[in-house]
């Protein structure tokens, strides 16, 4: 099931050049910052009462603001770029699931119908604090998700526009972002397509619309001459950024999205 999955999103995201946006906007309009710009923790459990253990933290609400904290949770951890490796979501009465994020704490959060358990911190000390503290099963051995991360989401997309390049004659290569970047996005990748002078290709991941169009205009304040696509990306928003001459631009563009408005 779990390579079902995968390959699908791969597919997916590998056809993607009928779903590309293009645009040209003729004056920088102010965006504001989304609520989730830059966060690491889901801030449904900021300024919580966590217990410290020697592997992790622990945190248990056994009120009537249990199920709605749960929802949220979940939630946010997705909006924040974390990937659920395992769970148990065959069990009405009970569930739980194991979030992980390159760079991130991992997240272990069950419910059973009247209590909300979260465990965070790193991997090891999380499994291992999950074997004294846990709700609806040990997080071993059970049933296993396939939701990709931000990171593998970015690079089956890249592979997906290079193959549309690369059909159209224009050889792809690698190649540092030499371009700005924003101050938070949950992955990126960069690659080079040699049209002309040469174009690079950057290629940002997010999970909501409102965070990429502020990445975007973050962009366009410090680099007027970038030119922007956006993409779906799995269950993921990607925006794509070219840098180069406009002539070269204009050519990789046309092979991704046809001919560019004037």
């Amino acid at each position: 099931m779990k390579m079902k999955r995968v390959l699908g999103i791969i597919v997916v995201i590998a056809v993607l050049a009928s779903a590309l946006y293009y645009w040209e906007r003729d004056e920088l309009k102010p965006v504001e910052k989304p609520a989730l710009w830059g966060l690491t923790d889901p801030p449904a459990l900021a300024n919580m009462s966590w217990e410290k253990t020697r592997n992790a933290e622990v945190l248990k609400v056994e009120n009537g603001s249990a199920p709605q904290l749960y929802g949220e949770v979940i939630a946010e951890l997705q909006d924040l770029g974390y990937a659920m490796s395992s769970g148990n979501w065959s069990r009405t009465n009970c569930q739980w699931s194991l979030w992980e994020r390159a760079g991130g704490k991992t997240y272990y959060v069950a419910y059973n119908g009247s209590t909300f358990l979260a465990v965070r911190g790193k991997s090891s000390g999380v499994l291992n604090e999950t074997r004294r503290e846990w709700l609806c099963g040990k997080p071993s051995g059970l049933f296993i998700a396939s939701a990709p991360s931000p990171w593998k989401a970015a690079e089956v997309l890249a592979i997906g526009l290079g193959k549309e390049l690369m059909d159209a004659n224009i050889s792809i290569g690698q190649a540092n972002w030499s371009g700005p970047l924003p101050d938070w996005y949950l992955a990126k990748f960069s690659f080079g397509a040699k049209a002309g002078d040469g174009v690079q290709v950057l290629i940002l991941i997010y999970s909501k619309d409102d965070q990429v169009r502020y990445a975007e205009y973050v962009l366009r304040k410090a680099d007027g001459s970038l030119r922007f696509m956006e993409s779906d990306a799995g269950q993921y928003r990607a925006l794509i950024v070219l840098k180069g001459r406009k002539s070269d631009v204009d050519r990789v563009l046309s092979v991704l999205v046809g001919a560019p408005k004037a």
